[in-house]
């Protein structure tokens, strides 16, 4: 079997990355290396990591690459290994033991094809999205789709438009060669992995889940937008500018122009995308004041 190099990304949150690299550390796939690009100034994890994984390949990053370009940085060292098959995985992001040998198996027989994992919630073990979808034309860059669901377990691939971020998604190293890197220039923070599975689909290359296997995504961390109905007014309009939120209106309006289907009328798309998070934020805001009440 082809050796696996893992590539994750890491800025902050130890106990995250410790329960990840844990998880590989239990994977019964026979030959893995991993590569760590640590991005951030957390102590704890500069000093941890070296100590408790001498196994794994540290590379260090700046502050300032955001996701994109630190994920680029472990892609590039993973190349310069002679890198055969990459995968892109967060710190958050747990895979079980049998995960990686199936999503291999699923590659062995379908060259040249991107395939990820079905990602559950970490805490409460719920489906979180089977395959999913875009709707850019209505404000949606992403729809997670649940369907499909009888043929979990099942040693099969589903054919998927789109694929969720790093969560655990085997690429081969061909398709970077083809369509090339993450764009950390224009999307630095979020929407950088969309775009490039979309490139990869407009390139010919196809996109799958593996449907017998699993990952735990344990996003609590993940992003500044979170939990709206605790936000304030001022804390849900912060959402639309921080970039570590991932309704930051940058990216947004990167990923629109990019890939909405009317050229020039991409700020359509982005304001149909902010529109619908203002009414959920007051639909949200208003069914806690009432339960409140109650």
């Amino acid at each position: 079997m082809d050796k696996i190099h893992i590539i994750i990304p890491v800025f902050d949150g130890w106990k995250q990355t410790k329960t990840c690299l844990d998880a590989l550390r239990a994977s019964t796939y026979p030959s893995l290396e991993i590569i760590v690009v640590n991005h951030g100034s957390d102590e704890e994890i500069k000093e941890a990591l070296p100590t408790q994984y001498p196994e794994i390949l540290i590379t260090r990053g700046e502050p300032s690459l955001w996701w994109a370009g630190a994920t680029n940085l472990g892609v590039r060292a993973a190349i310069s290994r002679g890198a055969k098959q990459i995968m892109l995985l967060n710190h958050d992001c747990y895979v079980e033991p049998d995960m990686i040998k199936r999503i291999a198996a699923h590659a062995e027989r379908t060259p040249d094809a991107l395939i990820a994992p079905v990602p559950f919630d970490y805490a409460t073990r719920q489906l979180l999205a089977v395959t999913s979808e875009t709707c850019f034309l209505l404000g949606f860059p992403t729809l997670t789709l649940p369907g499909k669901v009888r043929y979990l377990g099942q040693a099969r691939l589903l054919p998927t438009r789109l694929i969720m971020g790093g969560r655990g998604v085997l690429i081969p190293a061909s398709a970077f060669e083809r369509v090339g890197l993450l764009d950390e220039v224009n999307l630095p923070s979020y929407y950088a992995d969309f775009d490039f599975f979309l490139r990869c689909r407009s390139r010919g290359i196809r996109l799958f889940i593996a449907a017998d296997a699993r990952v735990y995504v344990d996003d609590t961390r993940t992003t500044f937008a979170r939990n709206l109905e605790e936000m304030s007014f001022k804390d849900f309009l912060q959402t639309l500018a921080v970039p570590r939120s991932h309704r930051n209106i940058r990216d947004l309006t990167t990923i629109f122009k990019f890939h909405y289907p009317i050229k020039g009328l991409y700020h359509v798309g982005v304001a149909l995308n902010i529109f619908r998070y203002f009414v959920i934020y007051l639909w949200k805001r208003a069914r806690r004041s009432f339960s409140c009440l109650a």
